[in-house]
């Protein structure tokens, strides 16, 4: 943990945590950190329970403002993609790996400052551990997807979302499904018709997996 917050970890499992302590945690951590340019935090969207949680990376500025996960940009992409697989946003839980912005301030040869994001770091994502082992613990999903690299690495062995993605895994220590997909965000980076037809092949493919998952006892 940070060498410059002092919190008492969750303890996981923890049938007694709630929605209230897992904000309280994040607002701590998230108030305390000075080793690097944040700006705000935000928790997860979406009911709980919930047999879907989808898992990102860390909010953006637009989250952060609306207070709600992918509303950007991304979010907006999400949500057509939700559409194809007939998943509808109010029956489903989205969160992040990291809960607090992080941010790069880049100053111009004019002193004026501009505030991009930019990915958390591994120690980063390692103070919400327990913050979102809690959630995930209090959501009870019975499939997890992940988007993008962060909140894979954080919940697989996998290094890369290239190797995996599109495929259904167990985790054993969770005792979950997990499905990584790239994040949405990608589409805007990668332009190539063959991308957007794999991308849309890993929602159709989810589509088909959440009969099974979802109906399984």
């Amino acid at each position: 943990m940070n060498k410059n917050i002092d919190i008492d970890p969750i303890k996981i499992p923890n049938k007694n945590v709630t929605i209230e302590d897992i904000k309280d945690k994040a607002k701590q951590i998230s108030e305390n950190y000075k080793d690097e340019a944040i700006g705000g935090y935000m928790c997860g969207d979406g009911p709980i329970p919930s047999d879907i949680l989808f898992i990102g990376e860390a909010p953006g500025k637009n989250e952060i403002i609306e207070g709600k996960p992918f509303v950007g940009m991304a979010g907006k992409t999400l949500d057509n993609y939700l559409n194809l697989a007939n998943i509808k946003r109010e029956d489903i839980r989205i969160t992040n790996t990291c809960f607090f912005r992080p941010i790069k301030i880049k100053q111009g040869k004019t002193g004026r400052e501009t505030i991009s994001n930019r990915t958390p770091k591994p120690s980063e994502v390692e103070l919400f551990r327990e913050v979102l082992d809690a959630e995930i613990t209090l959501v009870d999903p019975k499939i997890i997807i992940t988007l993008g690299n962060t909140p894979l690495k954080r919940l697989t062995k996998f290094k890369t979302i290239g190797e995996c993605h599109g495929k259904l895994y167990f985790n054993e220590e969770l005792k979950r499904y997990i499905y990584p997909m790239y994040h949405p965000s990608s589409l805007t980076y990668n332009r190539k018709e063959s991308f957007k037809i794999a991308y849309e092949d890993d929602w159709k493919n989810l589509k088909e997996i959440l009969k099974k998952v979802l109906t399984a006892k």
